[in-house]
């Protein structure tokens, strides 16, 4: 059986510069000069003397408006505080925390998302959620107005929201408002529930529409839903006979 010959020894391969590449390495202006040895820095660095700490050439304030940054951003004279409710003519016919706000809002988007939710509720809520903090306020009635404050200690109420032409209403758990919201939540059954604890009171007009939704945390008082019903019935009824005085 005849076997191939064995493969003979290769030498080394070996690269040689080419004439281009050698007649670039030997150009003068190719040519790179060796470093500077610069361990020693000291004649490059210039010596520079002790400074001294820095001065108030100007005082700043000189050119500020110091009147009107001393004067109250508020002037308390001018608002209309809680005390000052409780104080002036008549009284207060119902005061306390509770949550206010103006139910869902309807815009493009909104609707489009509504129309999803009956097509696939379990992706799409057919409600909007919010939490009790996130709309708390602290509200007071008198003179068929209501008072929306941020906290009871403010100065000014935030806005005020006429009654004359309102309806308070007790919502119905288990067949809430097309429009309201659903606050913090609770563990009930189903996405729409909301803590047993917080009561919802409709602020409705003459076509039922909603106009401001009205959140009581009944753990706090179980009693407030009832008087501020009452308060806003009362409030109207006073207004139209204040009305119909006037018309005779």
């Amino acid at each position: 059986m005849d076997l191939a010959k064995s493969a003979r020894r290769v030498s080394p391969a070996t690269a040689e510069m080419s004439q281009d590449a050698a007649a670039i390495h030997e150009h003068d202006d190719y040519k790179v000069e060796a470093a500077e040895n610069t361990d020693d820095m000291s004649n490059y660095v210039t010596k520079i003397d002790n400074v001294g700490p820095a001065v108030t050439i100007d005082d700043a304030r000189q050119f500020a408006p110091v009147q009107q940054l001393d004067k109250p951003h508020f002037d308390k004279a001018r608002g209309i505080s809680i005390e000052k409710l409780e104080n002036g003519g008549s009284s207060i016919s119902f005061q306390a925390e509770v949550g206010v706000c103006r139910g869902m809002q309807i815009n493009a988007v909104r609707k489009v998302t509504l129309a999803l939710s009956k097509l696939a509720p379990c992706i799409w809520d057919q409600r909007d959620f919010v939490s009790y903090g996130e709309i708390k306020r602290y509200v007071a009635i008198k003179d068929h107005v209501l008072f929306v404050y941020a906290q009871k200690a403010d100065p000014n109420y935030i806005y005020t929201v006429p009654l004359s032409s309102l309806k308070a209403a007790r919502e119905n758990p288990k067949k809430p408002h097309k429009r309201t919201v659903t606050v913090s939540p609770g563990y009930g059954e189903g996405i729409d529930r909301q803590d047993d604890s917080l009561v919802n009171v409709l602020l409705l007009d003459a076509r039922d529409k909603l106009a401001y939704q009205i959140v009581f945390d009944t753990r706090n008082d179980a009693e407030a839903v009832t008087r501020f019903i009452l308060a806003v019935e009362n409030s109207n009824i006073v207004e139209k006979k204040q009305e119909k005085i006037w018309k005779e």
